[in-house]
């Protein structure tokens, strides 16, 4: 059971003599009831102590839009605008800045719609309260309330500070935000009341004890504040950001020393080496990855899940792991009747009329037992119609000492007066003296429902005599919502773990998760007291203990918060599911929060994403949307990768392979580079001697497929079965064998037009000289006639059989466009790339970019006439488009299968493991639930005990209202019974079947080939 409401957030709470130690006792003493403190002691206090609101985390907000314009990629694109501003090569040096201003935008709109989880916060504080300020009850703003002040409760308030309630009837509040408790809990004089919590019943004064953020509320935001988390698909990609942009500084150095080696001017080195690094690094990445996560939150906003953070989708798909709170998340946060334990000949109906006869008919502030027995009664018109004829004469109501409620009702058309009654079991027992065997009956009943953490209440009326009759037992629970189960079920299907985590008591968990097979694993808040020593001497660590248990019990804000931290450091992809301000810090801290429908601000604000429908079925249509989502996103990756690698290599060996080549084939006047003027100056004329494209090519293939594969968002994909993670090795593996393709089938096409160029013609076949470039040749000589081969039908001209350099230019920006936006279509499936059809607009998007990049490539002269590139002649892009098909086929069908077949029996170790995971998962939980079955079948007898403490009655003994709660002193000594017999055999196979099991998954491991 929970400590005493004083004692529940002891580790939490600074109490008044911590806050005296430090401050003199004029800034800290509780002010005099009768006058409270004066207005001078009040501000000195205040001075002192600080106004009642929450520390916030403030930044810059100009820096912070800056900071989204520098970093690795930001500096290369600046890098490269600086080049061609020298260059004074307008149209470039807009594109990119235009690249610039789109990432740097994208990431700083996606921040701000994160929200600020310390702004709700604060804003979540009372903003006005009752406070007694020389000798005056007067109404000021909360944030003014200091340590000492005499302020006034009453019902609907909420309770503006932590507080220690002072003489007077007790107080019910509604903590459930704040502790997780399902009920709203009784606070006697003495008792501390914590801020946020609401007033339900009576009216009270109190000390505040504590202010701002020295209090339990701000305990939770310090900790919310606290929290840095930086997104799973953040460090994804900058790994992969890093990775592809070292592979292409080095490789750009290289081909840059080649250049200046071989006479090309620095500018245009630069110009030329800056751009394809551009090009080359995944500029474009956060654009398209945030673009299809955006597109995801929008539909994912239609179906209830509010988006707060677009990288909490990716991590959805990859969770694994996910904590709920229970109070108002698993169920429904409101009291139920079950089954009753009937004594005597009454019915079901009769038990539930005369417990409300019992209960205090109020049309406002009633407790919460007796508004779910007054409404269950009331739910039935003949009750209901009969409960009106009843008029009550006097009320005694709840209090510590008698531990039930009493009242006097008269029936108004016979006049007929009785007493009727409920409160905890064994007292109203002993107010009716029942014989030895309705004893027995309703002590085994209470202890069975008090094992399953249902709340038994004793119901008894007077007779005839005046005697107490007892009439029966009712049992209460707060119940699972109705889709938990099937969602909990379906989660688990899907390769997610589920624990409850709760600061409610660890039977009432016990059941919950029971009846939600999630197992019956519950440990309470006493583990994490332990030191790790002591856990570890026992043989396990702290963090395995958390990752096998099934839930936590009893546990305060900064245990979820240690909960969800030991598991993510336990390797997990952890989500987390509340609605209270106790689940702020844990929202705030697992990789993904959840804030469920009703949800406090504070929740909402800690959160990553906010349910808008009751429940937890729409988290499953969220992971499966998110799984999607991940999906449009890894084949992007696998298709960037390649592509980064695709341009990078190619060029590398273009420059380092052919730099001979080029100047041997082609004449000097197709090779000619007009002089420019730049910053410096004129850059001179010279002829190229190695292989290059112009800087526009690059840019235009960079736009044209990075632009247009935005579409991605919206492919038709398959989720998952299981998390979703960044297996790297994977993705590297897949990209470097499409982009090694894509490598060797662009440099063959760029070796097949170098042979057709006029000069390596002239050497092999001695053919294909035009007089306009070698004006020495004869023209009655065979050196002028046109050259004849297969190839020299497709790529050469009418007259000489030959290709130009410009037209070999264009002819390879056209196969490297080509190639590239194929391998978006390969990289979107691990089969062939027609097993799954795109979706409309990514199949739409990739028709444009090949319409595109072909109309292009056929009039790129006409177009302008200072690229170096000249028009494509129908055959030669015939010729590109087979070349480009042919590869495309070898690349999906025989490439990408192999490495997927590979890589799956690398990884096939792994598989059996997670299956044997699974398997002893589903044994343990027969072995849990035959174990509870066989607790449960026990019977007992003998009365119970009464628990105090100090000579009061413990909280631990009943709950708010009189709710009773059985303690293990209750127990009598257990008997087996047949069943019992049976199941402990049943227990015992299952245990072997375990065992079995091990052993088996064992020898398979062993044997090769598995």
């Amino acid at each position: 059971p929970l400590p005493p409401a004083s004692d529940l957030s002891q580790s939490l709470l600074p109490r008044p003599s911590q806050q005296s130690v430090s401050a003199p006792d004029s800034l800290s003493t509780p002010a005099p009831v009768a006058t409270g403190l004066t207005t001078g002691q009040a501000a000195a206090r205040l001075d002192f102590w600080g106004p009642n609101a929450l520390e916030e985390k403030k930044s810059n907000a100009c820096l912070k839009f800056l900071g989204y314009f520098w970093g690795p990629m930001p500096i290369m694109i600046w890098l490269a605008s600086i080049i061609e501003l020298i260059n004074e090569s307008i149209p470039d040096l807009c594109i990119l800045l235009l690249l610039q201003l789109i990432n740097g935008l994208v990431g700083w709109v996606e921040e701000k719609n994160a929200g600020n989880a310390i702004a709700a916060l604060k804003a979540s504080l009372t903003p006005k309260c009752t406070v007694k300020r020389d000798g005056r009850w007067t109404i000021i703003d909360a944030k003014f309330l200091v340590p000492g002040d005499v302020i006034n409760l009453k019902l609907g308030d909420i309770i503006p500070a932590d507080c220690k309630l002072l003489e007077g009837p007790p107080l019910s509040v509604d903590q459930a935000a704040l502790t997780g408790e399902s009920l709203p809990v009784t606070l006697y004089p003495g008792d501390s009341g914590k801020m946020g919590a609401t007033v339900k019943r009576g009216e009270l004064e109190a000390h505040v004890s504590a202010t701002g953020s020295n209090t339990f509320f701000g305990k939770a935001a310090a900790m919310v504040n606290s929290v840095e988390n930086v997104s799973r698909f953040q460090k994804i990609l900058f790994k992969i950001s890093m990775c592809l942009l070292t592979v292409a500084v080095v490789v750009t150095t290289t081909i840059m020393i080649v250049l200046l080696n071989e006479g090309v001017s620095v500018l245009r080195t630069l110009a030329i080496c800056v751009v394809l690094l551009v090009s080359s690094i995944p500029i474009a990445m956060q654009v398209v990855s945030t673009s299809t996560m955006a597109v995801g939150a929008r539909r994912l906003a239609q179906m209830g899940v509010i988006v707060a953070r677009l990288g909490a989708i990716e991590e959805m798909a990859g969770m694994d792991m996910l904590c709920s709170d229970k109070t108002g998340t698993l169920t429904q946060n409101k009291l139920k009747l079950y089954e009753p334990i009937i004594v005597g000949k009454l019915t079901t109906k009769e038990l539930v009329f005369y417990a409300a006869l019992a209960a205090k008919r109020m049309e406002e502030g009633q407790d919460a037992i007796d508004f779910c027995i007054t409404k269950d009664c009331e739910a039935d018109p003949e009750s209901a119609k009969k409960l009106e004829e009843y008029e009550e004469l006097d009320f005694v109501p709840f209090d510590p000492t008698s531990k039930k409620t009493v009242a006097t009702v008269k029936n108004i058309s016979s006049g007929k007066v009785f007493k009727t009654c409920k409160g905890m079991c064994n007292i109203v027992l002993d107010m009716c003296d029942p014989d030895e065997a309705t004893r027995n009956k309703v002590v085994g009943a209470v202890q069975e429902l008090a094992d399953r953490g249902y709340r038994a209440l004793g119901v008894a009326k007077t007779g005839e005599s005046g005697k107490w009759e007892f009439l029966g037992v009712l049992s209460l629970f707060d119940p699972p919502r109705e889709d938990t189960k099937d969602t909990i079920m379906k989660a688990q299907e899907m390769g997610i773990q589920v624990k409850m985590v709760t600061g409610d008591q660890t039977a009432i968990a016990k059941e919950t998760c029971r009846s939600l097979g999630m197992g019956a694993g519950i440990l309470d808040s006493s583990v994490f007291s332990q030191s790790e020593a002591e856990v570890e001497s026992r043989g396990q660590s702290l963090h395995d203990i958390v990752k096998d248990a099934h839930g936590f019990a009893e546990v305060y804000p900064e245990h979820k918060f240690k909960i969800v931290k030991m598991l993510m450091d336990s390797g997990f992809t952890c989500g987390m599911t509340g609605d209270g301000v106790n689940d702020a810090p844990a929202l705030k801290r697992a990789q993904i929060g959840i804030a469920v429908e009703g949800a406090t601000d504070a929740a909402r604000a800690a959160a990553d994403i906010v349910l808008t429908d009751p429940g937890l079925k729409t988290i499953i249509d969220a992971i499966l949307r998110a799984r999607k989502i991940f999906a449009r996103v890894r084949n992007y990756c696998i298709y960037r990768i390649s592509a980064t690698f695709q341009l990078i290599f190619f060029f590398f060996f273009a420059v380092v392979g052919f730099k001979n080549t080029v100047q041997t084939n082609f004449p000097d006047e197709q090779r000619t580079i007009a002089a420019a003027q730049t910053m410096f100056g004129e850059s001179p004329m010279e002829y190229e001697t190695v292989f290059t494209l112009p800087v526009m090519a690059l840019v235009a293939i960079t736009l044209l497929n990075d632009g247009l594969i935005i579409s991605i968002c919206k492919d038709k994909v398959v989720p998952a079965v299981k998390p979703q993670k960044w297996f790297l090795r994977e993705i590297f593996a897949v990209a470097v064998a499409l982009g090694f393709v894509l490598v060797v089938e662009n440099c063959s096409l760029l070796l097949i037009g170098m042979n057709v160029g006029p000069g390596s013609e002239a050497n092999a076949q001695g053919c294909g000289q035009n007089p306009k470039y070698y004006p020495d040749a004869d023209p009655s000589a065979v050196g002028t006639a046109k050259c004849t081969g297969f190839v020299n039908g497709w790529l050469g001209d009418d007259v000489y059989g030959t290709i130009t350099y410009r037209e070999l230019k264009t002819l390879i920006y056209m196969s490297l466009s080509l190639s590239g936006f194929c391998t978006v279509l390969s990289a979107r499936t691990k089969g062939f790339w027609f097993s799954r059809r795109t979706g409309y607009l990514l199949g739409s998007a990739t028709i444009v970019a090949f319409i595109a990049t072909t109309l292009l490539a056929l009039h790129v002269s006409d177009i302008s006439s200072d690229l170096d590139m000249d028009n494509l002649r129908p055959s030669q892009a015939g010729f590109v488009w087979i070349w480009v098909l042919i590869c495309f086929s070898v690349q999906d069908m025989i490439v990408k299968r192999g490495v997927y077949a590979a890589y799956d029996y690398y990884n096939r170790d792994t598989e059996i493991k997670n299956g044997e995971d699974y398997m002893h998962a589903i044994v343990s939980n027969q072995i849990e639930e035959e174990r509870l079955t066989m607790r449960r079948t026990s019977l007992h007898g003998g009365a119970p005990s009464r628990s105090t403490v100090g000579g009061r009655v413990s909280h631990g003994d009943f709950g708010a209202g009189g709710m009773p709660r059985a303690s293990s002193a209750d127990r009598m000594p257990e008997r087996k019974s047949p069943s019992e017999v049976r199941l402990e055999k049943k227990l015992i196979r299952l245990e072997e079947e375990l065992s079995l099991l091990r052993e088996e998954v064992a020898r398979k491991k062993d044997k090769k080939g598995v």
